[in-house]
């Protein structure tokens, strides 16, 4: 049973880098629907948003392939690396994330379904690597990606700490599905320029504890 934890005195945040961390699930979106579309399929931004938000661009890609709408031979790897470099050239922090940082006394960690040289360049790029002092776990370090809790499960045997004191911060329904499934606590974060209006009331009902804005309120909800 997963309990509601009141007031929680966290001691350590977990947080996904895209759309959390790095403003890119935007961008992803327009740069994957506009692919996607351009091998025929009918989707708009929008609609890539609400169905594929959170997940790789592989897994997104063999999802195609087993629906029927990719050749069975479809080379995977070559178009993963090619949206992966267009988006890549256009990513930017999330509003607020290096004072945000900096506010939080509690270690961090990275949980992503990103790969590690993309999680250690973006970081890198934006200057907050310092925040988490190494722990980045990515997916390609474990069997599956999110909504697996492999990955998680993976950061939990590092931090070595109880489930209960730690906090995730995500941004996907993917993700809490993978976080919740690791049996940790997770509020909802909606301060990435990819969340659409109903998103809060969709992540209240996967089960986060709490839903913010941004880092200001995340700042805030932390220490009250």
């Amino acid at each position: 049973m997963y309990e509601l934890k009141q007031n929680p005195m966290f001691k350590h945040i977990i947080f996904d880098c895209d759309g959390v961390l790095i403003d890119s699930e935007i961008v992803a979106a327009e740069v994957m629907a506009r692919w996607m579309r351009e091998q025929g399929m009918d989707i708009s931004t929008e609609q890539f948003i609400q169905t594929h938000t959170g997940k790789t661009y592989s897994g997104i890609i063999r999802e195609c392939m087993a629906d029927g709408l990719l050749p069975a031979e479809f080379n995977i790897q070559a178009s993963t690396n090619a949206i992966e470099t267009e988006v890549k050239t256009s990513i930017r922090p999330v509003t607020g994330v290096a004072e945000g940082l900096a506010n939080i006394t509690q270690p961090k960690s990275v949980v992503s379904n990103s790969g590690v040289v993309y999680i250690q360049k973006a970081l890198n790029d934006f200057n907050i690597i310092h925040h988490f002092d190494r722990r980045l776990y990515s997916s390609e370090m474990v069997a599956a990606p999110k909504p697996s809790p492999l990955v998680y499960e993976l950061a939990v045997a590092k931090i070595e700490l109880p489930k209960a004191d730690i906090l995730v911060i995500e941004d996907s329904l993917t993700g809490v599905q993978a976080a919740k499934a690791a049996g940790l606590n997770v509020w909802g974060f909606l301060g990435g320029s990819h969340i659409l209006p109903g998103h809060g009331d969709k992540m209240l009902q996967s089960g986060v504890l709490e839903l913010v804005k941004g880092y200001e309120d995340l700042n805030e909800k932390l220490i009250r």
